[in-house]
């Protein structure tokens, strides 16, 4: 049986954090497909990086400047990829995110930037594949999924970073 776990947004919040998840994922071979959110608040009065998403994207969207807010979330993810001694770098999605952004991608591709740099994280911590779903995972016109990926993906149906 292959397993299917979704992980929220304060259980992914810092570096010690992913530590205990990324020690749940692998006490069970048969977990093999990982749902995480974006990073949570970590500590009560924190901003979660969701929230901070759309505020950077509002900026951009109104004509501000963003930069710093961006940056702001960048050093987010920094902060637990240093915890986890990872040689690994967002900042090729940073630069994209920043085009992106500029160009008016949308507030719902803001939100699900978090989802996916936590996804890329977390699959370089595991050794993970990561699976990027806004390139995998297709919608019919009326919103229903496309047949041939329901199988797939109906378990979780967002972002996944893929197998063992």
């Amino acid at each position: 049986m292959k397993k299917v776990v979704k992980f929220g947004g304060s259980s992914l919040a810092n570096a010690d954090q992913f530590k205990k998840v990324g020690a749940i994922i692998t006490a069970d071979d048969t977990r093999r497909y990982v749902v995480p959110s974006a990073p949570g608040k970590r500590f009560p009065k924190d901003t979660k990086v969701t929230d901070m998403l759309y505020a950077c994207y509002e900026s951009a969207a109104n004509g501000e400047d963003f930069s710093e807010q961006l940056d702001n979330i960048h050093a987010r993810y920094q902060e637990i990829i240093d915890g986890l001694n990872l040689d690994f770098s967002l900042d090729l999605d940073f630069v994209q995110i920043k085009e992106n952004f500029s160009n008016k991608a949308g507030a719902d591709y803001a939100a699900s930037r978090g989802e996916c740099l936590n996804g890329k994280i977390m699959a370089a911590y595991l050794g993970f594949e990561f699976v990027d779903a806004a390139e995998v995972v297709r919608f019919n016109d009326d919103g229903s999924f496309m047949m041939k990926l329901r199988i797939l993906f109906y378990p979780s149906g967002f972002r996944i970073v893929k197998q063992l």
